[in-house]
């Protein structure tokens, strides 16, 4: 895990993908009913594969926390910007950064506008164990699609994996205020550490990739104004 500047831990492992530890959290949880078993992760993995030809690195597009702890094994990253979505804190969290008694709030692509994030270039010879390494991270609780996107770089287009949310999942937010979601970031936390953090991570990693994202920026700023002060400065980003 990553330490914060005030010497928390936060972030999930490598090694808590690889047991399946968030899985094993929800399974004693009464939202055990929402996880996809390991046929479903499989034939979601397959589909998205399936025009693949298995000699051509795969590229991830990372917008949330994969771009400061992505933990896949990655030769090579670009800053590129996806078209028709959008980075939102829509996406309830009662492992991650909240509990099901208090659910945080994570990020999601939400339809509209465009994002600037980082792509990850997976080699060929790896992408797929790294892949399902990632499936196991991001699409156990049904709460992502994953979709081919296009991402627009200064080496060209990019064709990338990217996870939007699942407008049909119990866990989709939907469109909270600022003020709803500060005050959720504000009073949440979980087993990788709290939604305060999250942002901040998330806000300073962006900025040490030169991308700017306005509106994280001023929810920092409204976290500060809540007498709770992230820390938004900037992180090593890798």
């Amino acid at each position: 895990m990553r330490q914060t500047s005030q010497g928390a831990l936060t972030g999930i492992t490598r090694e808590d993908i690889e047991r399946d530890a968030s899985r094993e959290a929800i399974m004693n949880s009464p939202h055990a009913s929402r996880l996809l078993s390991e046929d479903e992760m499989q034939r979601s993995l397959d589909a998205m594969l399936a025009d693949w030809n298995g000699r051509d690195d795969v590229f991830v597009f990372g917008y949330g926390s994969l771009i400061w702890n992505p933990c896949m094994q990655h030769s090579g990253r670009l800053v590129g910007t996806v078209r028709g979505y959008h980075r939102r804190f829509c996406l309830w969290s009662n492992v991650y950064r909240g509990t099901p008694e208090n659910p945080g709030l994570v990020l999601g692509l939400d339809l509209g506008g465009a994002v600037r994030g980082i792509l990850f270039r997976l080699d060929a010879s790896i992408a797929r164990s790294e892949l399902e390494l990632l499936w196991r991270r991001e699409m156990f609780g049904g709460s992502y699609v994953a979709r081919w996107l296009k991402a627009h770089t200064e080496e060209g287009v990019v064709n990338a994996i990217g996870f939007v949310i699942n407008h049909q999942s119990a866990a989709y937010a939907g469109k909270l205020s600022d003020r709803e979601v500060v005050e959720k970031l504000a009073t949440s936390s979980g087993r990788y550490g709290s939604g305060a953090d999250y942002l901040a991570q998330t806000a300073a990693a962006l900025r040490a990739a030169g991308i700017e994202d306005r509106h994280l920026d001023q929810l920092c700023d409204l976290l500060a104004a809540r007498h709770f002060e992230p820390d938004c400065g900037p992180i090593p980003c890798g």
